[in-house]
């Protein structure tokens, strides 16, 4: 574990690492707006997961665990430039769902 691999593994951990926070600084800083926030927010934190976890695991190879972890770095690294891009898009579109019928309740009207 020497290497090109030492530095490529310390990369992908720092890569990761920085999408978890900009998901917990926008989690932090929209938390009054939860219920607006897009859902496929969290994907790249479950896929990555997924990716990095559960794949090796099942072929248990040392190439396959490499290239899974490479595979999942890239995905957070996706992650975290959709994020960025919504922090820094006027209006955090990005981020925000459309706003329709389906966000509230509507009264029951008895005549």
């Amino acid at each position: 574990m020497t290497g090109s691999w030492l530095i490529a593994k310390w990369i992908g951990i720092s890569i990761a690492v920085a999408y978890l926070v900009l998901l917990v600084i926008v989690y932090v800083r929209f938390r009054n707006d939860l219920s607006r926030l897009r859902r496929w927010l969290i994907l790249p934190a479950v896929l990555g997961g997924f990716v990095s976890d559960t794949v090796p695991s099942v072929f248990e190879d040392v190439t396959v665990t490499r290239i899974c972890f490479i595979a999942a770095s890239g995905i957070f690294a996706g992650g975290a430039a959709v994020l960025l891009r919504g922090l820094y898009q006027e209006g955090h579109k990005a981020l925000f769902r459309e706003s329709g019928a389906g966000d509230y309740v509507q009264p029951l009207k008895f005549n």
